[in-house]
């Protein structure tokens, strides 16, 4: 199969998900594979499969044409990029707007997991409905007894993971504050117009929609959806499979669209300063300990994670990188929101940027 990719993913991955709408909309050729029986409910991912074979311990994990095996879907999206130039590509034209549309792709990716994750492993109807729709979607067809057992060890792993990453009673109500929000924000704005920086969609659709994948199935988060964001749930189907759209690039003099705005106010008031917080602990060799951000006059607290702080140090790269007039033309938009102040490198982060690669 020259040519064609091979993307290894599961059923409840929104990082799957995402990266393959990326590749269905840009008309690469692709196969989608669920390995069955990568993931029993406990132990490793992928043990004894191909995903193991080929060194990795998640999903998305993409084979390209010459064999290679990478994960990681944001430079995946981006190497595609490099790859496939100027095929309907997902990154604006403009640095300004590719910049922009990189802060809510991250956030997306950083903060919505979180209430997700909540919703999911908390509420009653998820408990019983989650843990079986994804090991039956890794199983394949199996006898019940088994089906039950696999989801039982799963439901149990995730009730432990869900305390660390900050689904707790002191947290839940500005984590489904934030979803409440999101879902405001989006059915505004699905009111006049589709994609969030054109009439085509952007890595930062891409990014939001991979989340919301998961969000648009869940129970809790679903039935929330179809009651307050109507336009949002028919939204998420479509860029399940965007391969029919064409569209351009709004002009940068255009003002941001109500999506835009609102998502970057998310990321400026509530993805941004748990990811700074998460740079502080790694900085003070605290990684995988207890910390707290302050987001909101809330002190969240959740587990400092590395590969939060790799996030937010590759976005001051990028934003240190821009020209000066492009960083004064989407500053008002970064003094709005709330993201400025955390895109400035602070004493000692420069040389703690790691490589920016597919791993």
């Amino acid at each position: 199969m020259d040519g064609v990719y091979r993307l290894l993913g599961g059923p409840g991955s929104p990082y799957s998900h995402k990266l393959r709408a990326v590749l269905r909309y840009r008309h690469i050729p692709h196969r989608w594979i669920v390995p069955l029986g990568a993931f029993r409910g406990s132990g490793s991912l992928g043990e004894g499969t191909e995903i193991a074979e080929a060194g990795k311990r998640q999903v998305p994990v993409i084979q390209f044409p010459d064999g290679s095996y990478h994960s990681d879907s944001t430079p995946i999206i981006d190497e595609l990029e490099k790859r496939h130039p100027g095929e309907r590509s997902v990154i604006p034209d403009d640095p300004g707007m590719a910049f922009l549309a990189r802060v809510i792709e991250e956030a997306s990716d950083e903060w919505l997991p979180l209430p997700m994750f909540d919703y999911r492993w908390n509420e009653a109807v998820d408990r019983v409905f989650c843990p079986r729709r994804q090991m039956a979607g890794w199983l394949g067809a199996v006898p019940e007894a088994e089906l039950g057992e696999a989801a039982a060890a799963f439901l149990s792993r995730q009730e432990t993971l869900r305390e660390f990453l900050g689904g707790t009673a002191e947290n839940r109500p500005l984590l489904q504050s934030t979803y409440d929000e999101l879902m405001g924000v989006m059915e505004s704005h699905l009111a006049t117009q589709l994609f969030l920086f054109g009439s085509r969609p952007s890595i930062a659709d891409f990014g939001l929609y991979g989340q919301l994948s998961q969000y648009a199935v869940d129970p809790t988060t679903s039935n929330l959806m179809k009651q307050k964001a109507v336009r949002l749930f028919q939204w998420v189907q479509l860029m399940d499979d965007a391969s029919g759209i064409e569209g351009e690039w709004n002009a940068p003099d255009v003002p941001l669209s109500t999506g835009a705005r609102g998502l970057l106010k998310l990321a400026g008031e509530v993805a941004l300063p748990m990811l700074q917080a998460a740079v502080d602990a790694h900085l003070a060799g605290k990684d995988f300990q207890p910390m707290v951000a302050d987001i909101r006059s809330h002190g969240f607290k959740t587990l400092a994670r590395p590969y939060q702080a790799h996030t937010l140090l590759w976005l001051k790269q990028a934003y240190a990188a821009l020209d000066e007039a492009t960083q004064g033309r989407i500053e008002p938009a970064l003094v709005e929101s709330g993201c400025l102040p955390w895109l400035s490198f602070r004493e000692g982060e420069r040389d703690k940027v790691p490589p920016y690669c597919m791993a």
